[in-house]
């Protein structure tokens, strides 16, 4: 039982690491964005601005998959198997969710 506990807080760390810094870039947007900031008037200039934000929330999730890779690797050969085949199945799972978000 204590094994199962382990596995499933592995699990709630790795994806807290991953979700955090990403609600951080939707609230840095939620907040701070004004696609109307430029507009004179009628004439209405909108900008780019989500498009930063995109970019940044995939920097993110580049660095956490880079993150998972070598913290597998490292596991693999500390012959942790239980937890580098966690690490697979949550990268399979970014991969997935990525892939359906695209």
């Amino acid at each position: 039982m204590n094994a199962r506990k382990t596995l499933t807080r592995q699990i709630i760390e790795r994806l807290a690491l991953l979700v955090i810094p990403l609600f951080g870039v939707y609230l840095l947007m939620e907040f701070t964005y004004n696609p109307h900031a430029l507009c004179v008037g009628n004439e209405h200039r909108h900008t780019m601005g989500p498009v930063g934000y995109i970019i940044l929330g995939a920097a993110i999730i580049i660095i956490w998959v880079l993150a998972i890779i070598f913290e597998q690797i490292w596991r693999y050969f500390k012959k942790d198997r239980k937890i580098s085949f966690l690490m697979v199945f949550l990268f399979l799972l970014v991969i997935i969710s990525v892939i359906c978000f695209i």
